[in-house]
């Protein structure tokens, strides 16, 4: 949905764009095919299949029967061990949605998981409440990039009684090392705010740092966590979303991990970021702020960070094609408190040709490389365009005609080449030059 760069020579006789996000590629793949619902008599599961549905609602579901019973909850504890503690004083925006019972779930996952075990044992109703509790673990804690969100289970159902066998990412003896290098990264973040950072400035400082040491790319290795981004600086969409509520979660920031797709005829899966700053919701998308995002290296050069995805509402995340999945509940976002373009003065709440006319001749006279400016609405957004671009043969004479022959004249040039882009969904126009 990014606007397309049109690339403009003007001379002085001449008038005046759980799912594996492979577009993101996630890693929310949860119980893959690996996850068996086990009944009586005692069933182990097959091994994981790394090609598994990645909602994990399609998972094909397979029966192993190992022939082994249990008389008694000690029969099943001598074979898997006694269950894991419930963690404390645990949060989370997918935590809070669950159910009580599903919540006592999240709590022995994440102790599991948080010691890194490749083996534990849980009370859980069944495996309904397992594959919930899974699924919102992976979804409010970015620092687990050890796991992909798959496990293997088997269990006696009729006690409630559960092995996990998570999936691994990484060789467990590596993940000390990977942690400690992803937490300089952190501190690296944290030292670059001011004593006094805002939450807001909190939340573009760690925008600016993701796009600015990533690139985007289907190629990357790792690209459903966090160490795409901060050890390979390569990521898809899953891998910035992860990476963004990392840092802000380090930051005592809220963000929340959103996953859903992007409509139109390249419809994808796509995941982006919720947060609240000063108690308003808005949301950003970082890998779409990333002028690497399917660009070419030219657009990349130019744009070294796109600020139209940070602070959004929840129209503008459906106007540029954002369909969130109904796995949590999300607030409708309408406060425009904090929009990039608000901020920084370039949002025009109706069309005024003397104040977009004095925005360009502002940047003329300051030596400014841009002007960028936002609308609050189709028409105004509409009538600005027509100023700034009219038909050929109109007879209308462009806004940008004076500011830029003045710029020519200074610079002693017969002819300036300078591009637009318009952002339809957004009602964003960029002039560069």
């Amino acid at each position: 949905m990014k606007s397309v760069p049109k690339w403009l020579s003007l001379s002085l006789s001449a008038a005046i764009t759980v799912s594996l996000l492979t577009g993101c590629t996630s890693g929310s793949r949860l119980l893959s095919d690996a996850q068996k619902l086990i009944r009586d008599p005692f069933e182990v599961s097959a091994d994981a299949d790394s090609g598994a549905p990645v909602d994990g609602s399609g998972a094909d579901v397979t029966e192993v029967d190992a022939g082994v019973t249990a008389g008694s909850e000690n029969d099943a504890f001598s074979l898997f061990g006694f269950p894991v503690d419930e963690a404390e004083g645990l949060t989370g925006y997918a935590y809070e949605q669950l159910a009580e019972g599903t919540r006592s779930v999240y709590a022995q996952l994440y102790t599991g998981i948080s010691e890194k075990m490749d083996s534990f044992t849980i009370r859980a109703k069944d495996t309904d409440a397992i594959k919930a509790a899974l699924t919102a673990v992976i979804a409010d804690h970015p620092e687990f990039f050890w796991i992909n969100g798959s496990a293997a289970i088997s269990g006696f159902s009729a006690f409630g009684i559960w092995q996990i066998r998570p999936e691994f990412t990484v060789e467990s003896s590596r993940i000390e090392e990977i942690e400690d290098r992803i937490e300089e990264c952190a501190n690296e973040y944290l030292s670059s705010l001011d004593a006094d950072a805002t939450e807001y400035g909190k939340v573009k400082a760690a925008y600016e740092y993701i796009i600015r040491s990533t690139d985007y790319s289907l190629e990357s290795p790792q690209n459903q966590n966090i160490q795409s981004v901060f050890i390979d600086h390569l990521s898809v969409c899953a891998g910035y979303a992860r990476a963004f509520q990392y840092l802000l979660h380090k930051a005592g920031v809220f963000c929340a991990y959103v996953e859903g797709e992007t409509d139109g005829s390249d419809a994808e899966s796509h995941a982006w970021n919720l947060v609240r700053i000063d108690g308003v919701y808005t949301f950003v998308d970082p890998s779409w702020g990333d002028p690497t995002y399917r660009e070419d290296e030219t657009d990349a050069a130019i744009l070294p960070i796109i600020y139209d995805y940070l602070c959004l509402t929840s129209e503008e995340m459906l106007r540029t094609g954002h369909i969130p999945d109904s796995a949590y509940y999300l607030p409708d976002c309408s406060d425009r408190q904090y929009d990039y373009y608000r901020l920084n003065g370039l949002y025009y709440e109706c069309f005024d040709p003397d104040a977009i006319s004095g925005a360009l001749w502002h940047a003329v006279d300051e030596g400014e490389q841009q002007v960028f400016m936002k609308f609050s609405d189709d028409d105004s957004y509409l009538a600005a365009q027509e100023a700034l671009f009219p038909p050929e043969g109109s007879g209308i004479e462009s806004l940008l005609s004076g500011p830029i022959r003045q710029r020519m004249e200074w610079d002693e040039i017969s002819s300036m080449r300078y591009y637009f882009s318009c952002s339809d969904e957004l009602r964003i126009i960029k002039i560069y030059w």
